[in-house]
């Protein structure tokens, strides 16, 4: 087979083959791509060498070693080192974590409630992984089986699209991971700013989703304490066939068993300091 066959008659310049991937709206690209926009050799110490130059001029980083991605980092995003994750998340999990959405915090500042300034980008997959960083960003992966039955949606960023968790399932998750969140509080907070938009539809299609009495319980109180009168009774209802053990809202700290009441309606355990932060943000 002749080289010309191997590669399209217009070469273009390592420049050029980045250009004309953004002109895409694309940021992640693979190696032979980039080698068949330049005629070089999939694999070939041309490729590897003109690479290494873009990557040394931080016009692209390596997001992935197996298997190797780049991303294409534009002028006004090198400070970061990548671009925002928004624009690529969707194209780098699809095949290895087709299942997975932007989660806990990173969900809920996208829907809205961003009180806290994130430090990472919170991803839902369905395998362990570690957390990476690329460039200044960082991706921490939270693993959840039957990750598939989660309601998302998708979204379009300014970009490209991606999958996020709705706002129901957002606050399930949020209390499923309490602790590594920030706390109640946290919680409360995203749970008071999403309100207005819950609706009892997505709610029970979150709560069916993930099937975990302990926490739906957590969930009814939460929204009693903000009186969100519709959506409790919703809750309720879904908790009436299902047997409960009564549930602290939130890891008992040294000092504080002696002082916990049950609130019976949802067999939660609670102290008079986690009254108080309703009482704060509500």
């Amino acid at each position: 087979m002749s080289k010309t066959s191997l590669f399209p008659s217009i070469v273009l310049s390592g420049d050029a083959a980045l250009r004309s991937i953004q002109a895409q709206a694309r940021y992640l690209f693979r190696p032979a791509e980039f080698g068949q926009l330049t005629g070089n050799e999939a694999g070939g110490t041309a490729l590897k060498s003109a690479l290494s130059r873009f990557s040394k001029r931080k016009r692209i980083t390596l997001a992935s070693k197996r298997p190797t991605a780049w991303l294409i980092v534009p002028p006004e995003h090198q400070h970061y080192g990548a671009p925002p994750v928004g624009w690529w998340l969707d194209e780098y999990m699809k095949e290895s974590e087709p299942h997975y959405y932007l989660a806990l915090l990173s969900a809920a500042r996208h829907w809205g409630s961003g009180h806290y300034a994130l430090q990472t980008t919170q991803i839902m997959v369905g395998t362990q992984r570690t957390s990476q960083t690329i460039g200044l960003l960082r991706l921490d992966f939270i693993c959840k089986r039957h990750i598939d039955k989660t309601p998302v949606v998708l979204v379009n960023t300014t970009v490209a699209r991606m999958r996020v968790s709705t706002r129901e399932a957002t606050i399930l998750d949020l209390i499923r991971h309490l602790t590594e969140v920030g706390g109640l509080e946290a919680v409360v907070r995203v749970a008071k700013d999403l309100a207005p938009a819950l609706t009892v539809k997505g709610l029970i299609e979150a709560m069916d989703a993930l099937d975990q009495t302990r926490t739906v319980q957590r969930l009814g109180f939460i929204l009693e304490q903000l009186s969100l009168v519709e959506l409790a009774a919703t809750v309720e209802v879904w908790l009436q066939p299902r047997r409960r053990t009564n549930q602290p809202l939130e890891q008992e700290t040294s000092g504080e068993s002696s002082e916990r009441t049950v609130n019976h309606r949802w067999s939660v355990t609670y102290v008079p300091s986690q009254l108080e932060v309703f009482a704060e943000i509500a």
